[in-house]
């Protein structure tokens, strides 16, 4: 499958240093195959790295290998609207706020189904917890049980 036929799907959260770029990397290590996943912020003032903690839970769990290393958040745009075929908003608070930046694409925005609330400031343990959260909401969203029993 190439690129161009894999279901693009955007993760949105505030400064995308945490819950969305590890969205983004746990489906594209569990779905990777049907899915090419990508992150943004709605809050996003430079080019800012992915979180330590964030990146070490990703690399402790198999998921990346360093290569998250190189995540620099980046701006929620219209352009990456667009481009998308799901927005998924890591909260009802950012669904709304994309909704009032960009409401043409009210029909492909949704909001993540477990509350993932920010936890950036968090010790490891708090990150670890949000790896749970994120894959288990990542699994309702968009893998098969084919794919979870196989990955799991």
């Amino acid at each position: 499958m190439t690129y161009a036929e894999k279901t693009k799907v955007l993760f949105v959260c505030s400064v995308n240093t945490c819950r969305s770029p590890m969205a983004a990397a746990i489906l594209s290590e569990f779905g990777g195959d049907r899915y090419s996943a990508s992150s943004a912020g709605t809050f996003v003032f430079r080019e800012a790295p992915i979180s330590r903690s964030a990146a070490f839970t990703l690399e402790s769990v198999g998921i990346a290998k360093g290569n998250y290393l190189i995540h620099r958040s980046r701006p929620v745009t219209k352009e990456l609207m667009e481009k998308n075929d799901i927005v998924v908003a890591m909260t009802a608070g950012h669904r709304d706020i994309l909704l009032r930046l960009f409401p043409e694409y009210e029909g492909k925005t949704v909001v993540f189904p477990e509350e993932t609330e920010d936890f950036s400031r968090g010790d490891i343990v708090a990150f670890q917890l949000a790896y749970v959260k994120l894959k288990k909401g990542i699994e309702k969203m968009f893998l098969s049980d084919d794919v979870k029993k196989e990955k799991i």
